[in-house]
């Protein structure tokens, strides 16, 4: 979820009751691990999540996958409201993966599954 959530950073998880809108950022539980990655869309009973700086959309997840929304974030020794956090995807982001995608590519690691 980088740049929006940074390594260090402390995310309360409040219960989500109600929908689910596009943009919020949520915590939901996937087969293999636990995943802070932003609403891209909810048809009835199934979301679609998409971290930041993916390239791709998550698969289907049922909406009972989704654990509740991130709420407040602390970081260092402050407390970050919404607004001062969660800024969405940004150019800088997306250059920083794929510049750390090429270099390890050129280095010939690949990203564990």
């Amino acid at each position: 979820m980088w740049p929006s959530l940074r390594s260090g950073d402390v995310a309360r998880v409040e219960p989500w009751a109600g929908e689910l809108r596009p943009g919020e950022v949520v915590l939901a539980r996937f087969a293999h691990a636990l995943v802070v990655h932003r609403v891209r869309r909810c048809d009835g009973d199934t979301c679609v999540l998409l971290g930041d700086n993916a390239r791709a959309e998550d698969p289907p997840l049922p909406r009972e996958r989704v654990l509740g929304r991130v709420g407040l974030v602390r970081r260092g020794g402050e407390v970050l409201e919404p607004g001062r956090w969660d800024r969405g995807p940004r150019r800088w982001g997306r250059w920083r993966v794929e510049w750390k995608r090429g270099l390890a590519a050129l280095l010939g690691r690949r990203r564990r599954a």
